[in-house]
Protein backbone atom coordinates (compact mmCIF):
# COMPACT_ATOMS: atom_id res chain seq x y z
CA UNK A 1 0.00 0.00 0.00
CA UNK A 2 1.53 2.89 -0.92
CA UNK A 3 0.90 6.54 1.45
CA UNK A 4 0.85 9.91 0.18
CA UNK A 5 3.45 11.83 1.89
CA UNK A 6 1.87 15.01 1.58
CA UNK A 7 -1.08 13.87 3.77
CA UNK A 8 -1.21 15.59 6.86
CA UNK A 9 -2.58 12.61 9.11
CA UNK A 10 0.94 11.03 8.16
CA UNK A 11 4.09 11.72 9.36
CA UNK A 12 7.19 11.67 7.68
CA UNK A 13 8.06 8.41 7.70
CA UNK A 14 5.06 7.61 6.21
CA UNK A 15 2.65 6.29 9.44
CA UNK A 16 -0.57 7.25 10.43
CA UNK A 17 -0.37 9.79 13.61
CA UNK A 18 -3.54 11.50 14.72
CA UNK A 19 -2.52 13.85 17.08
CA UNK A 20 0.35 15.71 15.43
CA UNK A 21 -3.01 15.90 12.53
CA UNK A 22 -5.25 16.95 14.88
CA UNK A 23 -2.81 19.69 16.05
CA UNK A 24 -1.74 20.96 13.05
CA UNK A 25 -5.74 21.12 12.25
CA UNK A 26 -6.89 22.73 15.56
CA UNK A 27 -4.08 25.50 14.45
CA UNK A 28 -5.41 25.70 10.84
CA UNK A 29 -8.56 25.99 12.21
CA UNK A 30 -7.97 29.05 14.63
CA UNK A 31 -5.72 30.95 11.75
CA UNK A 32 -8.91 30.83 9.80
CA UNK A 33 -11.14 31.88 12.74
CA UNK A 34 -8.21 34.60 13.34
CA UNK A 35 -8.67 35.73 9.40
CA UNK A 36 -12.29 35.93 9.43
CA UNK A 37 -12.25 37.96 12.07
CA UNK A 38 -10.16 40.49 10.92
CA UNK A 39 -12.26 40.55 7.49
CA UNK A 40 -15.40 41.21 9.52
CA UNK A 41 -13.24 43.82 11.30
CA UNK A 42 -12.62 45.38 7.95
CA UNK A 43 -15.66 45.30 6.88
CA UNK A 44 -17.37 46.96 9.73
CA UNK A 45 -14.89 49.83 9.54
CA UNK A 46 -15.66 50.39 6.20
CA UNK A 47 -19.44 50.39 6.97
CA UNK A 48 -20.15 46.85 5.73
CA UNK A 49 -21.44 43.93 7.16
CA UNK A 50 -20.47 40.33 5.46
CA UNK A 51 -23.60 38.22 5.18
CA UNK A 52 -23.00 35.04 3.98
CA UNK A 53 -20.47 32.12 4.30
CA UNK A 54 -16.60 33.06 3.53
CA UNK A 55 -14.90 29.86 2.14
CA UNK A 56 -10.95 29.62 2.43
CA UNK A 57 -8.87 27.22 0.34
CA UNK A 58 -5.24 27.33 1.55
CA UNK A 59 -2.74 28.25 -1.42
CA UNK A 60 0.43 25.94 -1.49
CA UNK A 61 3.77 28.15 -2.77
Amino acid sequence: MLYNKCDDRNNQSGCYDPTAYNALRKIKKDERRALIQKMNALANQNGYQIISIIKLREIDF
